[in-house]
């Protein structure tokens, strides 16, 4: 079994508790969503992606030349990761919403508790752990984005400039998930390294569940 397996076997009950029967997951697929619902995803989606760039820097800068070829992949993600959050501001702009005022509201928990765990990895925690980061949300992204995109046209009407965040990381997670899987196969050095990844991996998915439930409740 891979390295990359074992994470997700690890993680495995984790994922499906809070994320493949996360309400607002039933919701969405059901028809019930409202246009409340998914302007305040695009609004906590836009508190944790703006950080991303920054937070692998961060994490990238701390790993020594034991580590130099995940170094490497950390910067290299800085530059596929920079500014994904100006698709949200497009999306809220074209949905006819005043973009500033509601991204002026602060984050909820599920977000906060993303960007925190992230910068706390980065900095003083350990910068694997942000490989598990990687794996849930570039997943989420290759797994559920096209199917996503095209429920929110054909079930709700949204413009394909209404959704842009979620199409385009349909394409760009579908590459990436596989850099994210090379880089836990091959990049990690002791065996202790695969328990970072995997409590990383495992509190994004608490975190992310936490963050659906908060847009589910907006509305």
């Amino acid at each position: 079994m891979s390295n990359f397996e074992k994470l997700l076997t690890a993680t495995e009950d984790e994922f499906r508790s809070e994320i493949e029967q996360n309400p607002l997951i039933e919701v969405v697929a059901g028809g019930q969503m409202k246009r409340e619902h998914y302007i305040s995803y695009l609004r906590e989606t836009y508190h944790m992606v703006r950080h991303t760039s920054r937070m692998l820097s961060l994490a990238g800068a701390r790993l020594g030349d034991d580590y130099r070829e995940l170094r490497d992949w950390f910067f290299e993600q800085v530059q596929e990761e920079n500014n994904h959050d100006l698709f949200c501001i497009k999306d809220l702009t074209n949905l006819g919403e005043n973009a500033e005022e509601i991204l002026a509201v602060p984050p909820k928990p599920g977000s906060w508790g993303l960007v925190a765990q992230n910068y706390y990895m980065a900095t003083y925690g350990s910068p694997l752990g942000i490989l598990g980061v990687a794996s849930l949300t570039e997943g989420l992204g290759a797994d559920l984005g096209k199917s996503m995109a095209d429920l929110l046209k054909s079930e709700y009407g949204l413009e394909k400039n209404q959704i842009s965040f979620i199409k385009s990381h349909a394409g760009f997670d579908a590459r990436h998930i596989e850099d994210v899987k090379r880089a836990v196969n091959e990049l990690l050095v002791k065996e202790s390294d695969l328990d970072e990844v995997v409590h990383g991996r495992r509190m994004t998915i608490h975190y992310y569940g936490r963050m659906f439930r908060d847009v589910l409740a907006s509305a």
